[in-house]
């Protein structure tokens, strides 16, 4: 099973899900009509998108904007902007990753809930991986994170002894960005090397590597 509070985004894994073909030859054919129309079909379709919540323009918007750095505004409204030195994930790349990513998302029930509706159905037999916004960003995510009552459900998990894993704050370069997680609600945590920064690149400039942590309760 896996949730999201975001029902565009988990009408898109439906969609990839379902009907991978559908959206790879929507892909394909919104791409065209930014190659056109460069970059003036990108701000369009962001303007309907925000507009009607359609997931495909989410997907389209998500494989041109900057980096791929999906971004909000106060108001809920998707507002990076268009990569100007890129011309978009090729369509044929996207065809072939969508298509893998149908098969390996088969037997999955994507559903869109608040977090806690869905670890509340959880059992022993059970794992739940958590990744929520993380701490200390700002204008990415649709709505921020009540830390109080995240960290209280975390709590609830240990009580009933189901597993979990977090992925929630790390070090980039030489800053310390990791958040006071609770020691008492986790066992142990582990320093994930992720790559480059592409969100520091864009907007300061230096590429700088990433180390996620990632907490665990067991």
């Amino acid at each position: 099973m896996a949730a999201d509070i975001y029902l565009p985004l988990i009408e898109l894994w439906q969609h990839i899900q379902r009907s991978p073909t559908r959206v790879s030859r929507n892909y394909r054919v919104q791409w065209q009509q930014l190659q056109q129309n460069l970059p003036a079909y990108f701000y369009a379709v962001r303007k309907r998108f925000n507009c009607e919540k359609n997931p495909l323009d989410l997907n389209f918007l998500m494989r041109t904007c900057v980096n791929g750095i999906v971004r909000f505004n106060g108001a809920e409204e998707f507002n990076n902007s268009f990569h100007l030195s890129r011309p978009g994930m090729n369509p044929d790349r996207f065809d072939d990753i969508v298509h893998h990513w149908s098969q390996r998302i088969a037997a999955v029930q994507f559903l869109c809930a608040d977090y806690t509706q869905i670890v509340d159905q959880a059992g022993r037999e059970d794992f739940v991986y958590f990744d929520p916004p993380y701490a200390g960003n700002k204008q990415r995510y649709t709505a921020d994170l009540d830390l109080a009552r995240f960290f209280s459900k975390l709590e609830t998990l240990n009580q009933r002894g189901v597993r979990w894993a977090l992925s929630f704050d790390g070090l980039r370069g030489g800053r310390d960005l990791t958040h006071p997680v609770p020691k008492s609600l986790y066992r142990r945590s582990v320093s994930l090397d992720s790559g480059n920064s592409a969100v520091n690149k864009v907007l300061n400039g230096p590429v700088e590597m990433v180390s996620e942590m990632l907490y665990l309760n067991y």
